[in-house]
């Protein structure tokens, strides 16, 4: 007995020798940035001072909901410092307010040493944040106008601007172009340009309808034109991002003003008048002159008969 105690004791490592670590790549209390698709990568390491391997096993506590690929359990030899890489995902960025940022940790714990069961919990863990990153960019509807415009008329055209960003941003550089109708315009485009609207979070609908005033020009022959209208985000292009801009596209029908029955008939009208007042002229003329002439001719026969 006293044998058999005596090996059972030595069999066991020396924990007095030694140690163990984990950490971040990148220092303490980290700070990673989720991308726009909401993934984020952190690097940490576990480093063996003992003299003997440790099987170790790992536990995340995620931020904002997020998926994170588990790490299976390792073992790590004895002296080695060895690195991982924890994956987050499925982050809904859009749920959450740009730079809003929660703790999340890593926890590993030694499951054995040098093959031997761990007689005592042994665990260390560490934390860092998550960190909501920056959404930009703008969507636009314009409003079906359901019919035609006249040429030498106005027409207004409401135009939804909605913010799938998560923070309050600014409209910029509102361009309208219509290739077929080029004498088509927008008088008050301005209007448009520097909207301050706030992402659909805490209670804002994200969302505002500004009317523009479409303008043809009497001379625009009838066309039917396609319409297309553009809007960039301020803190896209202040941020250096290179977005797109929001864009949408409608047809609109321009129609040529032609005569009206009622123009014609008026203009006939006045015409038949001059024409009655004419024969008037001409008519009342002719029997001033013939009676002139029986006055003369009968001045004439008197003189004729005296003279005789």
């Amino acid at each position: 007995m006293p044998l058999v105690c005596t090996q059972s004791v030595s069999a066991q490592p020396d924990f007095e020798i030694g140690g163990w670590e984990i950490g971040f790549t990148n220092g303490e209390n980290v700070t990673i940035d989720l991308d726009d698709d909401g993934d984020a990568s952190v690097n940490f390491w576990v480093h063996n001072e003992y003299q003997v391997s440790i099987d170790v096993s790992f536990d995340f506590d995620e931020a904002f909901g997020a998926t994170s690929e588990e790490l299976d359990s390792t073992t790590i030899e004895s002296g080695n410092n060895d690195s991982f890489t924890l994956e987050f995902s499925e982050v809904d960025v859009l749920k959450y307010r740009a730079e809003k940022r929660e703790s999340f940790s890593i926890t590993v714990s030694i499951q054995s040493y040098g093959g031997f069961p761990a007689a005592f919990e042994d665990d260390q863990t560490i934390s860092g944040e998550l960190t909501i990153p920056r959404i930009r960019g703008f969507e636009i509807k314009m409003a079906e106008l359901g019919g035609a415009m006249n040429a030498g008329t106005d027409l207004n055209l409401d135009v939804e601007v909605k913010n799938i960003g998560n923070d309050m941003d600014l409209t910029s550089e509102p361009m309208f172009e219509s290739k077929a109708c080029p004498q088509l315009e927008i008088s008050n485009i301005a209007n448009l340009d520097e909207v301050s609207i706030d992402a659909p979070l805490e209670g804002q609908s994200g969302m505002k309808t500004i009317s523009i005033t479409l303008l043809a020009p009497l001379s625009h022959p009838s066309k039917n034109c396609d319409l297309k209208l553009e809007l960039s985000s301020f803190g896209s292009i202040n941020d250096g991002d290179n977005a797109s801009p929001a864009y949408d596209e409608i047809d609109l029908e321009v129609r040529k003003p032609s005569i009206t029955n009622e123009n014609i008939n008026d203009e006939n009208s006045n015409s038949n008048s001059d024409s009655n007042e004419g024969d008037k002229v001409s008519s009342n003329f002719t029997p001033g002159f013939q009676f002139t002439l029986t006055i003369m001719s009968i001045l004439c026969a008197t003189v004729l008969i005296r003279r005789k």
